[in-house]
């Protein structure tokens, strides 16, 4: 009897190529072979459908922060009109991450080839303007939109760091929840300076 072969498509590649960067916890290892032998095909078959190993690896960063930004709006909900929501947002973020370290390797820290895709460059700047957003909100609209992207940018950053810590192994605590919790607490305060100055 035979079994029937995996239809092998844009997508099935793409979430491919992002079991393994999960598995192996960033893009070490990761190569054409080794997609097309998850996939159970050539590594030529790859050819028909993207031009380049790095054009893979483009539109799985692209595939990743949309699967971010659906964990953050499952968890928290797209409209965020209060501080208490930016908060849950960032929860959210830092849960997706603590959960996925090699997607958060893939996102902010592995170098990539090449140029991304139009459709990727739009991607990468969504939880930028989602969350400049979300502060306008909270605010009751009161922030510009310049000292929003400045206030987004500090908080992101702030979180960024401590992540890059925690994943690469530098925040030497074992203990992921009181370590949320820390973050939150050090983001509610930076947060409560930082509008309050504005």
């Amino acid at each position: 009897m035979k079994t029937r072969k995996k239809q092998i498509d844009k997508d099935l590649i793409i979430e491919t190529t992002l079991a393994l960067i999960e598995k192996n916890e960033g893009l070490k290892d990761v190569n054409l072979r080794g997609i097309a032998k998850a996939i159970g095909c050539a590594h030529t078959n790859l050819y028909n459908y993207f031009q380049s190993f790095n054009e893979i690896i483009w539109e799985a960063l692209g595939r990743v922060i949309l699967k971010m930004i659906a964990y953050v709006e499952t968890n928290v909900g797209s409209e965020i009109e209060d501080d208490e929501k930016i908060f849950m947002l960032f929860a959210s973020v830092i849960d997706f991450s603590m959960d996925h370290p090699g997607w958060f390797r893939l996102m902010w820290l592995e170098e990539i080839d090449g140029e991304p895709p139009n459709e990727v460059i739009q991607i990468l700047s969504m939880p930028g303007e989602g969350l400049k957003g979300a502060l306008m909100k909270a605010s009751g609209n009161k922030l510009t939109e310049e000292r929003a992207i400045i206030i987004e940018d500090i908080l992101y950053t702030y979180i960024h760091g401590e992540l890059c810590k925690w994943i690469n192994n530098r925040s030497f605590t074992n203990n992921p929840q009181e370590t949320k919790e820390k973050w939150l607490s050090n983001l509610k305060e930076l947060y409560s300076l930082l509008m309050d100055r504005g």
